[in-house]
């Protein structure tokens, strides 16, 4: 009866963990031209880690949920210690958005301070000091995951006559932008469930070429501020 208990208990957290995991955002690569590659690198790499730890998977096959990064440099100073070192303070805002309807979801900015040996490496060394468990962090991916939620669990209707109206007017693509964002498992509505008398209907070779097209895309978020 233990062993069973266990069992049942190890299925449950495993149930829990993989539904926690359906909500998908895309953490989009942010522009190095101010900050350097190795900056850029570290931060991208540092928000995927934040979003998965908080409960979300990272996608590429839909840029409807976007995990936006803008980092502005506040100042790089040379320090007065021999060798000379550079002080950099940068200011980091992110934006989680539903960029189809335009929408911001949640943000956070984060100010971070970094010492190297190089204008370059006292940026990368401010961005590095990003932890991907902030608790700032948390609370803006929380804040985003539950407002995806909310969306699906009010608008999922809207979502299908969206889906449909795009593969009447032959856009697969932009179809499969809008359903492969919605969770595959979400027990509140189905909404998913839903869908995939929709997905049967595109082939695979449509699919295949569709979500290229949205990997390899590039989304306009110009209308972020």
């Amino acid at each position: 009866m233990k062993k069973l208990r266990t069992l049942l208990l190890l299925l449950a957290l495993v149930s829990v963990s993989y539904m926690a995991e359906a909500q998908a955002i895309r953490v989009m690569y942010p522009s190095d031209d101010n900050i350097g590659e190795e900056a850029a690198s570290l931060l991208y790499n540092r928000l995927n880690q934040a979003v998965t730890l908080n409960g979300i998977g990272s996608t590429d096959n839909s840029n409807k949920f976007l995990l936006i990064s803008s980092v502005t440099v506040l100042s790089v100073e040379p320090t007065s210690t021999v060798p000379v070192q550079y002080m950099a303070e940068v200011e980091v805002a992110m934006f989680i958005v539903d960029n189809s309807r335009k929408l911001l979801m949640s943000q956070e900015t984060l100010t971070k301070k970094g010492i190297g040996e190089n204008k370059e490496k006292a940026i990368a060394e401010s961005i590095k000091t990003i932890k991907a468990r902030d608790p700032k962090l948390k609370k803006m991916i929380t804040i985003g995951k539950d407002r995806i939620v909310e969306y699906y669990n009010t608008e999922c209707e809207t979502v299908v006559k969206t889906i449909n109206a795009y593969l009447e007017c032959g856009m697969v693509e932009e179809a499969l932008n809008e359903l492969n964002a919605i969770p595959q498992i979400d027990a509140n509505n189905g909404c998913y469930d839903n869908t995939l008398n929709i997905l049967s209907k595109i082939s695979q070779e449509q699919q295949d070429a569709a979500n290229a097209g949205i990997r390899n895309g590039n989304p306009d978020v110009s209308w972020i501020k």
